[in-house]
């Protein structure tokens, strides 16, 4: 490869084949100008002869010629061993978009309009050369790692016997990992997560045995924060424990104890068919509670508060069962006594109303640790077929005075109090659950993808957390996609490229949000992890064009010319890395029509479908998958 690219300079060898000696003139002198080295070809024939001869690093190819027309040229010239690596872009004055098609069916990697601005053409021949100077370098950096691995092999081979030794302890510690994840590591008891998990395999047992009996007991000790805060964390800590151990002696061996946070406990309660005898395990563990605790040889009472859920088949989901089981529990503090829940219960016995502003930092803290967040999910369809391939979860907040509140409204204010991280999890946790439930309820096997925070991206414990939640709730990872933004990447590409590999191993799909946002996609290193990163789909937002703002068909105005050509670039760049593209925020039919007409491959908006909750959502995949 001849290409030369320095910080200030980006010089290469183009061939220029046209029939016409004005067009040729005309863009010889444009490419000399800027520092190219040009050579003209009047036919097919010379430009194969001269192509032949390895001269060119890039080939500008009219189409309509005389004898062998830009087709064939193309054609012949990806046939050939010493010519196909070539790349080739089309010149023409032809209008029909069928001609593109066909360009880029016998080998093109661009069409450029002769009737287009100067400043356009060279613009994409350097991003041309540019991803041609790319493939050099990774092709070099292959070679080197090649070498590198026949270095080590032999010594691999010599540690085989080491490893394998390796491999037995790691699996030891692998499974305590697993044991540790889905434990509290205080209590030893199993955690939110894990519980979850149990509640969810409880709600589907009872789909199909409606006689089976389960209980579901939410307790509150209202002792952890005060303890903490007059005696010190290590005397707290040994408070729970004691708390943890009582329980375990309250409830049968059966029983899954869980601890969720603070002094917060539930205990999932099977096979026990007499009220009588939940009435008396809820009136033991109030009693054994309420026994005092010694801490520094002083007795310590803690108020308990215990409600109560006896499930049936009409549970559909963990929210349905927490949510009774809190409304119960607040009547219990009210009472001094156990409550059981039942349907006449309504949420104005709870307490927690404000009248705060909805985007108040409190408030959210309080929305997470309710769990008032609803997921709701949009569907993207193929544009060719127009069916629904995949979803996108969307966070919505069931604000207990404002009602239903949009992600925009209060995601920036969780991005800015760290708080998006835990919302995020929560997030992905309840769309797993769903999955769980198409699949087992209405046999639908779809994917959804969930947007994760730059500040989620980076955690150090993101792989474990996910982990947890695939084996928490049973799915497999390949149901998961995860949208991660451009910026995310390109601020750390070598962690990034890390964490995407580990999400690969476990199925899980990676797709690049807002492709184009700012400006990493006009640099070298966003081409560059394009192209080395196992991403095979990116989302652009139609924000970029002017479609979304209706701007007349006739307009004139740079803005209007500029947003359209930014879109399009972005859109060609992607069909370059041989990348999937989804299309977001498409709200009319003539940006969708738009869109189709760019070949862009999937699409998402209002136009489609407005978000909708798990059960309308299941309705709609069965009309129509």
């Amino acid at each position: 490869m001849n290409i030369i690219k320095s910080n200030k300079e980006l010089t290469a060898n183009i061939l220029v084949v046209d029939d016409t000696s004005s067009n040729l003139r005309v863009l010889s002198r444009l490419l000399q100008d800027e520092g190219y080295a040009v050579r003209i070809a009047l036919d097919g024939a010379t430009a194969i002869t001269i192509a032949e001869a390895q001269w060119p690093d890039l080939i500008l190819l009219d189409i309509l010629m005389p004898e062998l027309d830009g087709y064939e040229v193309c054609k012949q010239l990806k046939s050939s061993e010493k010519t196909r690596d070539i790349p080739v872009i089309f010149l023409s004055s032809l209008k029909d978009i069928f001609d593109k098609k066909k360009a880029f069916e016998v080998g093109g990697v661009d069409y450029i309009p002769k009737a287009g601005e100067s400043e356009e053409v060279l613009i994409r021949i350097k991003n041309q050369l540019l991803i041609e100077v790319s493939k050099a370098e990774i092709a070099e950096l292959n070679a080197e790692l090649e070498n590198r691995v026949k270095e080590r092999t032999e010594e691999l081979e010599n540690a085989n016997q080491q490893l394998q030794k390796e491999i037995v302890q790691r699996r030891k510690a692998e499974d305590k990992m697993i044991r540790k994840a889905l434990q509290d590591p205080i209590t030893g008891l199993i955690n939110r997560s894990s519980f979850f998990g149990k509640l969810t395999q409880s709600i589907q047992q009872l789909k199909k045995q409606p006689n089976a009996k389960f209980t579901v007991f939410s307790i509150d000790c209202d002792c952890f924060k005060k303890i903490k805060n007059t005696h010190g964390i290590f005397e707290a800590t040994q408070l729970l424990i004691t708390i943890a151990n009582r329980l375990i002696s309250c409830f049968p061996r059966s029983s899954y104890i869980g601890r969720f946070e603070a002094d917060e406990f539930a205990i999932l309660l099977y096979g026990i068919e007499k009220f009588e005898e939940i009435i008396n395990i809820a009136k033991k563990t109030q009693k054994t509670l309420a026994a005092p605790f010694e801490l520094k040889k002083n007795n310590i009472y803690a108020n308990n508060s215990i409600g109560i859920v006896i499930l049936n088949d009409k549970y559909d989901s963990i929210e349905s069962i927490l949510h009774d089981a809190n409304i119960a529990l607040q009547e219990s503090k009210a009472k001094n006594i156990y409550q059981v829940f039942y349907p006449e219960m309504t949420l104005n016995k709870l307490p927690g109303d404000n009248n705060g502003d909805s985007e108040d930092e409190s408030d959210l803290k309080q929305a997470i640790a309710n769990q008032e967040f609803i997921v709701y999910y949009q569907p993207v369809i193929c544009l060719a077929t127009g069916k629904i391939l995949e979803l996108e979860a969307l966070v919505h907040w069931n604000h207990p005075v404002y009602g239903l509140i949009s992600a925009s409204q209060f995601i920036s204010l969780a991005e800015a109090t760290g708080l998006i991280v835990e919302l995020g999890y929560l997030v992905i946790l309840e769309a797993c659950q769903n999955i769980v439930y198409w699949q087992q309820e209405h046999q639908l096997k779809i994917k959804v993808s969930i947007n994760l925070s730059p500040q989620q991206f980076k955690q150090s414990d993101l792989i474990e957390k996910l982990d947890q939640i695939l084996d928490a709730t049973g799915i497999e990872g390949k149901y998961l996609k995860l949208e991660i933004p451009e910026k995310a990447i390109a601020d750390a590409p070598e962690a990034a490229f890390k964490t995407i590999e580990k999400l690969q191993s476990r199925q899980i799909e990676v797709i690049v949000d807002d492709f184009g946002k700012g400006y990493c996609h006009l640099n070298h290193i966003a081409l560059t992890y394009l192209m080395n990163f196992p991403i095979k789909n990116v989302k652009i937002n139609i924000i970029l064009s002017n479609q979304l703002n209706n701007v007349p068909q006739n307009s004139t105005s740079s803005w209007s010319q500029n947003s359209n050509n930014m879109f399009e670039l972005l859109i060609n760049l992607a069909n370059q890395m041989n990348l999937k593209i989804t299309v977001k925020n498409i709200e009319s039919n003539q940006q969708l029509k738009y869109v189709k007409s760019l070949d862009c491959d999937y699409g998402q908006g209002l136009v489609v479908s407005q978000p909708l909750e798990k059960d309308s959502l299941a309705e709609l995949l069965l009309w129509t998958t």
